[in-house]
Protein backbone atom coordinates (compact mmCIF):
# COMPACT_ATOMS: atom_id res chain seq x y z
CA UNK A 1 0.00 0.00 0.00
CA UNK A 2 2.75 2.38 0.84
CA UNK A 3 4.81 1.11 -2.39
CA UNK A 4 1.09 2.81 -4.24
CA UNK A 5 1.48 6.60 -2.37
CA UNK A 6 5.49 6.85 -2.99
CA UNK A 7 5.40 5.86 -6.56
CA UNK A 8 3.00 8.93 -7.94
CA UNK A 9 5.20 11.15 -5.42
CA UNK A 10 8.62 10.38 -6.58
CA UNK A 11 7.28 11.08 -10.26
CA UNK A 12 5.99 13.85 -9.54
CA UNK A 13 8.76 15.45 -7.66
CA UNK A 14 11.14 13.99 -10.49
CA UNK A 15 8.73 16.24 -12.83
CA UNK A 16 9.47 19.12 -10.89
CA UNK A 17 12.94 18.83 -10.42
CA UNK A 18 13.40 18.20 -14.41
CA UNK A 19 11.45 21.39 -14.94
CA UNK A 20 13.73 23.16 -12.27
CA UNK A 21 16.47 21.59 -14.43
CA UNK A 22 15.06 23.09 -17.47
CA UNK A 23 14.44 26.75 -16.04
CA UNK A 24 17.80 27.23 -14.50
CA UNK A 25 19.59 26.14 -17.66
CA UNK A 26 17.47 28.45 -19.95
CA UNK A 27 17.58 31.20 -17.62
CA UNK A 28 21.56 30.63 -17.41
CA UNK A 29 21.72 31.27 -21.20
CA UNK A 30 19.10 34.08 -21.44
CA UNK A 31 19.68 37.48 -22.59
CA UNK A 32 20.41 39.98 -19.98
CA UNK A 33 19.56 43.99 -20.62
CA UNK A 34 22.64 46.13 -21.33
CA UNK A 35 20.23 49.38 -22.11
CA UNK A 36 17.97 51.21 -21.79
CA UNK A 37 18.70 50.73 -17.78
CA UNK A 38 15.53 50.35 -16.07
CA UNK A 39 13.86 53.87 -15.33
CA UNK A 40 15.83 55.79 -17.79
CA UNK A 41 13.95 58.68 -19.15
CA UNK A 42 13.81 59.16 -23.34
CA UNK A 43 13.32 62.02 -24.82
CA UNK A 44 10.54 61.68 -27.22
CA UNK A 45 11.29 61.61 -30.57
CA UNK A 46 15.16 60.66 -30.65
CA UNK A 47 16.06 57.59 -31.82
CA UNK A 48 17.90 55.17 -28.98
CA UNK A 49 19.43 51.64 -29.18
CA UNK A 50 18.31 48.21 -27.34
CA UNK A 51 21.62 46.62 -26.50
CA UNK A 52 21.17 42.83 -25.02
CA UNK A 53 24.31 40.50 -23.72
CA UNK A 54 24.10 36.69 -24.80
CA UNK A 55 26.55 34.46 -24.12
CA UNK A 56 28.72 33.62 -26.98
CA UNK A 57 28.53 29.95 -26.35
CA UNK A 58 25.01 30.03 -26.24
CA UNK A 59 23.10 27.70 -29.00
CA UNK A 60 20.39 30.63 -29.33
CA UNK A 61 19.45 31.26 -32.72
CA UNK A 62 19.17 35.37 -32.69
CA UNK A 63 18.31 37.80 -30.27
CA UNK A 64 14.91 39.47 -30.35
CA UNK A 65 13.60 42.66 -28.69
CA UNK A 66 10.16 43.57 -27.53
CA UNK A 67 8.12 46.33 -26.22
CA UNK A 68 5.19 46.92 -24.57
CA UNK A 69 2.64 49.26 -22.76
CA UNK A 70 2.39 46.16 -19.98
CA UNK A 71 5.00 44.20 -17.93
CA UNK A 72 2.29 41.53 -18.80
CA UNK A 73 3.50 38.19 -20.43
CA UNK A 74 2.05 36.10 -22.99
CA UNK A 75 1.80 32.04 -22.64
CA UNK A 76 5.35 32.06 -24.46
CA UNK A 77 6.94 33.95 -21.81
CA UNK A 78 7.05 37.32 -23.60
CA UNK A 79 5.97 40.42 -23.36
CA UNK A 80 2.28 40.32 -24.19
CA UNK A 81 0.62 42.97 -26.27
CA UNK A 82 3.77 44.09 -27.77
CA UNK A 83 3.56 47.31 -29.98
CA UNK A 84 7.04 46.91 -30.86
CA UNK A 85 9.20 43.79 -32.36
CA UNK A 86 12.58 43.59 -33.80
CA UNK A 87 15.43 41.71 -34.64
CA UNK A 88 18.95 42.44 -32.89
CA UNK A 89 22.15 42.69 -34.99
CA UNK A 90 24.67 40.57 -33.59
CA UNK A 91 28.04 42.40 -32.38
CA UNK A 92 31.38 41.32 -31.18
CA UNK A 93 31.58 39.05 -27.43
CA UNK A 94 28.33 38.33 -27.17
CA UNK A 95 26.77 42.00 -27.89
CA UNK A 96 23.32 42.46 -29.63
CA UNK A 97 22.20 45.96 -30.37
CA UNK A 98 18.50 47.60 -32.00
CA UNK A 99 18.84 51.06 -33.07
CA UNK A 100 14.84 52.30 -33.04
CA UNK A 101 13.72 53.34 -36.18
CA UNK A 102 12.87 57.09 -35.98
CA UNK A 103 9.03 58.10 -37.76
CA UNK A 104 8.18 61.29 -36.92
CA UNK A 105 5.12 61.25 -38.74
CA UNK A 106 4.01 57.95 -37.08
CA UNK A 107 1.76 59.26 -34.00
CA UNK A 108 1.82 55.50 -32.53
CA UNK A 109 5.26 55.07 -32.50
CA UNK A 110 6.53 54.63 -29.36
CA UNK A 111 9.30 56.88 -29.53
CA UNK A 112 7.05 59.54 -30.51
CA UNK A 113 4.22 59.03 -27.60
CA UNK A 114 5.33 59.95 -23.79
CA UNK A 115 5.05 56.99 -21.11
CA UNK A 116 6.70 54.29 -19.22
CA UNK A 117 7.29 51.40 -21.25
CA UNK A 118 8.35 47.55 -20.80
CA UNK A 119 10.96 45.44 -22.85
CA UNK A 120 12.30 42.26 -22.84
CA UNK A 121 15.47 40.38 -25.39
CA UNK A 122 14.56 36.99 -26.16
CA UNK A 123 16.46 34.19 -27.82
CA UNK A 124 15.38 30.83 -29.64
CA UNK A 125 16.67 27.50 -28.79
CA UNK A 126 14.93 24.41 -28.79
CA UNK A 127 18.44 22.07 -28.02
CA UNK A 128 16.81 21.04 -24.51
CA UNK A 129 13.75 19.45 -26.39
CA UNK A 130 10.79 21.98 -24.97
CA UNK A 131 8.19 22.79 -26.58
CA UNK A 132 8.58 26.52 -25.76
CA UNK A 133 11.79 27.48 -27.41
CA UNK A 134 11.51 30.72 -25.90
CA UNK A 135 14.30 31.94 -23.74
CA UNK A 136 13.59 35.37 -22.22
CA UNK A 137 15.36 37.97 -20.55
CA UNK A 138 14.19 40.04 -17.71
CA UNK A 139 11.69 42.97 -18.26
CA UNK A 140 12.98 46.16 -18.15
CA UNK A 141 11.69 49.49 -18.34
CA UNK A 142 12.38 53.07 -19.52
CA UNK A 143 10.30 56.47 -19.95
CA UNK A 144 9.64 58.67 -22.81
CA UNK A 145 9.10 62.14 -22.17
Amino acid sequence: MTLRILTPVAAATAGLLAAASVAFAQSAIAPTNVAPTNGKSIKHGVPFTFKAHLDPDSAGSGVFVKVSKSKRVADDGTLANDIYFRSMKQGANGQWTKKVERYPALTTHFLNRKGRYYWQAYSIDCSDGTDDCNIEGPIGSFRIK
